[in-house]
């Protein structure tokens, strides 16, 4: 079938006409109110006008719940502004006002700008940034009495030289992060300012809190994050917008918490837990520094995310020794070396010592001894494994153990040992020395040899610490694979006090970088540059079924009249592949096909304000499409 409909990238976008505006009178003043509705779909991304009853006129302020009827559904939304003057022919009345207002204009003004920035719906971003309502903790914070702050002491010279100058600081502070973190605190709120700190996941919430409440006590914590419980999230975000309390510490979403505050903190900005997988797929760090205009902005991370502005950055703390050492070849891969057991000997004469493992489990990785062909069982595809001591290797999905190679062999060897593996090995070691295997965050040891895989690592202070394997990072296609490995590498060495050994692959300017808390970028930076890479181009993926990307491509080639090649049809940019110029200053990237539909990248040079306005402006024209669009994907 042709595909000619869409071969016309230069076809101008129909024109729309304009709607007669018309001045609404009604008992109430300013009677339209529009509004922000959590629609199945997100686009069109518009205001939806309703007609304000005299009965709701009083409740109905910007920033407050209201339900609706939307055709035949009931829906609910936010109220963002009031007005005179609408284009709908007929207006329906709001149903309902639903609790107090929760949205402040900074946070309406922001969400904007989030959907303008990541071509989103307002209501996608509304949708994270506001927890749902709960009645009992409503009315439990309308209860309670007003709050007298008390008066905090100067604490004079910040730590590492900090400076509360309304500049954006990179801090690598390493096991003296929170008491760093605090001391700023305590300046931001000695000179009036309130502080607002972003950290990935409840257990760096826990240690944030308790070294506030150390250095502060009886200072009102107001916490938001997405473990606690809906009632305890939600009276905590009323709290904040009430402002009851002048800190907030919490996880990705308190990025959007309704505080003014003159004080913005991030910790471990790289930390897959600070990045959205949802729409508006949005990095904690983003959102906070659209917030900052004349703020302080602290970044207490290593390494940082790669940007494309110099930053000032100040190193100090207590930070422990780093040294390298290869493991053994071939089926040994993944054990210790001689070095590893030196580091642990020595280590456990001063205190606890962990052992970093990549990955959990006993063998989770088998491969053919005669051509190495990694082991895949021949019914589901999975990996063959090695579940526990003893057990005999089978497909870890459907539990299959009949396995044979293509050449033939049934022999297998192991391409990588797992927690359990290496924590047998390190018992038979020290016979005499307890030890724990972790694999959750949520799990504790009071062990002094302890073995977990990252993200597990118990919150305590190590006096050593082993890294197995810590080049397998390395071997990853992500264009951040350095930085993501160094920064797994720095959250251990953070919990350390002595010395930390890095063993299997590690070049030795990446064991360089860990030890002296500089990473050095520049090359990297001028490649990006070049190849047109993140950070120095903005990229998006856009994923959906043929015909649904071609009408996009089409609509956003269409309002780039001029710009888009006129010889190249959407159609034969959908049938190529690599990169190729789609208009001037933006390439297509792709495509690429699987079960799920097409996929393509667009990308322009940042701040990429053209793309994402096209893009969004012509998704507001076509309607509901069945099209994903992922703004700075990781590549």
């Amino acid at each position: 079938m042709s595909d000619t409909l869409f071969d016309l990238p230069t076809q101008p976008a129909l024109l729309t006409a304009e709607r007669a505006v018309r001045t609404v009178d009604g008992p109430v003043d300013r009677p339209v109110a529009r509004i922000i509705l959590d629609t199945p779909f997100s686009w069109p991304d518009k205001l939806y006008d309703y007609l304000v009853p005299e009965e709701l006129d009083s409740r109905a302020k910007p920033g407050v719940r209201v339900r609706v009827q939307f055709g035949a559904k009931r829906l609910t939304g936010f109220l963002r502004e009031r007005a005179d003057t609408t284009d709908a022919k007929t207006l329906k009345p709001l149903l309902a006002v639903v609790g107090e207002p929760v949205v402040t204009p900074e946070l309406f003004d922001l969400v904007d700008r989030v959907a303008e920035r990541n071509v989103c719906s307002r209501h996608d971003v509304l949708r994270g940034a506001v927890p749902p309502r709960h009645a009992r903790a409503e009315k439990a914070v309308s209860g309670l009495p007003g709050v007298m702050f008390a008066d905090v002491a100067d604490p004079g010279v910040l730590p590492f030289g900090i400076a509360l100058d309304g500049r954006e600081t990179l801090v690598s502070a390493g096991r003296d992060t929170w008491s760093a973190i605090a001391a700023s605190v305590q300046g931001a709120l000695s000179r009036g300012d309130c502080a607002l700190i972003v950290v990935p996941t409840g257990v760096e919430v826990a240690r944030c809190r308790q070294a506030l409440s150390q250095r502060l006590p009886g200072e009102p914590l107001a916490i938001i994050e997405a473990g606690s419980s809906p009632e305890i999230r939600y009276r905590h975000f009323l709290s904040v917008y009430r402002g009851r309390a002048r800190v907030v510490i919490g996880t990705r979403a308190a990025a959007f918490a309704p505080i003014d505050a003159g004080l913005l903190i991030v910790v471990d900005e790289h930390n897959g837990a600070m990045r959205d997988k949802r729409s508006p797929y949005l990095w904690a760090d983003e959102v906070v520094r659209m917030r900052k205009g004349q703020r302080t902005f602290l970044r207490f991370s290593f390494p940082p995310r790669l940007g494309t502005a110099d930053v000032p950055t100040v190193v100090g703390g207590s930070w422990p020794s780093v040294t390298r050492a290869e493991q053994w070849e071939g089926d040994q891969r993944g054990l210790l070396p001689p070095a590893a057991f030196a580091t642990i000997r020595s280590g456990l004469e001063k205190g606890p010592v962990i052992v970093s493992a990549p990955r959990a489990g006993y063998v989770p990785a088998l491969a053919c001894a005669h051509c190495h062909t990694r082991a895949a069982c021949r019914q589901c595809g999975s990996a063959i494994a090695v579940p526990t001591a003893g057990s005999h290797a089978a497909c870890g999905t459907c539990g299959d153990a009949d396995w044979r190679c293509a050449c033939g062999s049934r022999n297998l060897r192991a391409v990588s040992r797992g927690s359990s593996r290496i924590a047998q090995e390190i018992a038979a070691a020290f016979p005499d020395v307890g030890v724990d295997t972790l694999r959750s965050g949520a799990e504790e040891s009071s062990m002094p040899l302890v073995v977990a895989t990252p993200g597990a690592e118990p919150d305590r202070e190590f006096a050593a610490a082993v890294i197995v394997d810590a080049g397998a990072r390395l071997a990853s296609l992500s264009l951040d694979a350095e930085i993501e490995a160094v920064g797994r590498w720095a959250r251990v060495a953070s919990r350390v006090s002595g010395h930390v050994l890095l063993t299997g692959g590690v070049p030795p300017h990446l064991a360089h970088a860990l030890a002296s808390r500089s990473l050095d970028v520049g090359g990297l930076r001028e490649e990006r540059e070049l190849l047109g890479q993140p950070p120095y181009h903005r990229w998006f993926l856009i994923s959906g079924q043929k015909t649904d990307l071609q009408r996009l491509l089409g609509g956003v080639a269409a309002r780039l009249e001029g710009e888009a090649p006129p010889e190249q049809s959407i159609a034969a940019l959908l049938s190529g592949g690599g990169r190729q110029v789609f208009a001037r200053g933006i390439h297509l990237v792709g495509p690429t096909v699987d079960d799920t539909g097409i996929t393509v990248y667009l990308h322009e040079e940042a701040p990429a304000v053209r793309l994402a306005g096209v893009l969004r402006d012509t998704l507001q024209d076509l309607g509901q499409l069945a099209i994903r669009i992922e703004a700075d994907p990781i590549l």
